[in-house]
């Protein structure tokens, strides 16, 4: 069986990407904290190159991979965000990338890699995406794997590090789960510097996949029925499970509706505009505060801000439906 990751592999990726990536801001919101009744920061990942914490793990993936770059053809699978970081990285590199994305995947993020002159490839939703892939791999192509990597988890870990050090009261700490490499990552760099410190991850009802695992303690697959692309994984891997195994206090479950709700909330009380991912987050932030110890300081990811204004209207319209 495989260990954990490693802190000392994040304090690596950190000093490895420094000059490609963008040291985000930790900013206190004083109108989430009178939601929550406890004191809120934010980690500004919406503002990371690429509108989302995934440079930080495609960068880390790509340094290591570099001498295979001229040579080697590459795919993945992606619900937005992890496709326009691979796309950046690529173009600015010469690699050879397609990206596979359901048709549930914001058309915004579609667009953005296609500008990029990277191909896209549109299925009909997310298990057809990964049926995609294997195709591929079949045709020689090197799959980019967001779910079960430990490079790319470490990557997404530096973010931790500096939210740690910008805000050492933190206490608790949202982190909504896809695939688990941001939890993993962020998880293990936050132990490793406060021990003590809890973690909740957050998913969708519709996108529960660590949540079913974790109940089973295997993974085990789901069918994917959540609106939000960027955390419908239909199956986590054993390597990210054993870590939400290690080290989460719980996975809290919202509904689209609410993380809706949550998006909406972080534009009109902390002056951000942000995905629902980010959204879900907040809205899990929500369920557990009057749970939390008095002098409980909580800590949200804000893990990417990739809309367009006509997304955000589809979500508004999908969350006024009967």
């Amino acid at each position: 069986m495989k260990s954990l990751i490693d802190a000392s592999a994040i304090h690596s990726a950190a000093h490895r990407i420094r000059k490609d990536i963008i040291r985000t801001a930790t900013s206190e919101s004083p109108n989430l904290s009178s939601i929550i009744k406890r004191p809120v920061y934010l980690k500004l990942e919406n503002t990371q190159i690429g509108g989302s914490f995934k440079a930080r793990g495609v960068l880390n993936k790509f340094a290591e991979i570099k001498s295979e770059l001229p040579s080697q053809r590459f795919a993945a699978v992606s619900g937005g965000n992890f496709g326009i970081a691979i796309a950046q990285a690529a173009a600015n590199l010469n690699a050879h990338v397609t990206i596979i994305m359901p048709k549930t995947a914001p058309a915004s993020s579609i667009a953005k890699i296609r500008a990029l002159r990277i191909p896209v490839i549109v299925t009909e939703d997310v298990r057809e995406a990964f049926l995609q892939s294997e195709l591929l791999a079949q045709q020689g192509y090197t799959i980019l794997d967001d779910c079960d990597d430990t490079v790319i988890a470490e990557g997404h870990g530096t973010l931790a590090q500096e939210f740690i050090e910008d805000c050492p009261a933190l206490t608790d700490v949202f982190v909504a789960i896809g695939g688990g490499t941001m939890l993993a990552g962020v998880a293990t760099a936050l132990k490793a510097i406060k021990p003590e410190i809890r973690i909740w991850g957050v998913e969708t009802d519709g996108a529960a996949s660590m949540d079913r695992a974790l109940r089973a303690k295997t993974p085990v697959e789901i069918e994917v029925s959540s609106i939000i692309s960027t955390l419908g994984v239909p199956i986590v891997s054993d390597r990210m499970l054993r870590h939400a195994q290690a080290y989460l206090e719980d996975v809290l479950i919202v509904s689209d509706r609410e993380a809706i709700a949550g998006m909406i909330s972080f534009g009109e009380n902390a002056g951000q505009w942000v995905e629902l991912a980010s959204g879900a987050a907040l809205a899990g932030a929500i369920h557990v505060a009057k749970k939390l110890p008095s002098d409980a300081v909580v800590g949200l990811v804000v893990c990417g801000g990739n809309i367009a204004a006509q997304d955000m209207r589809n979500w508004i319209a999908y969350s006024s439906q009967d």
